[in-house]
């Protein structure tokens, strides 16, 4: 489904590229500066948004939609 809209939070485009690279929430959250209970209400949101079961699947088809 290329054309889709962007992921709307400034930050998406970082989570989703680490999440494509295999990156845990602990790390992400580290590397953001934020809790990582944050970062895994966001990607629950972006897997959802998305239609992806496992968060490596979120940035397979984030990178296939051009997001990242």
């Amino acid at each position: 489904m290329t054309g889709a809209p962007a992921p709307v939070g400034p930050g998406d485009p970082v989570v989703l590229a680490l999440l494509a690279a295999g990156m845990k929430d602990r790390a992400i959250a580290r590397r953001l500066g934020v809790c990582e209970r944050t970062v895994g209400r966001r990607v629950a949101a972006l897997c959802r948004d998305l239609g992806a079961v496992t968060r490596f699947q979120a940035g397979a088809e984030a990178a296939r939609r051009g997001w990242i």
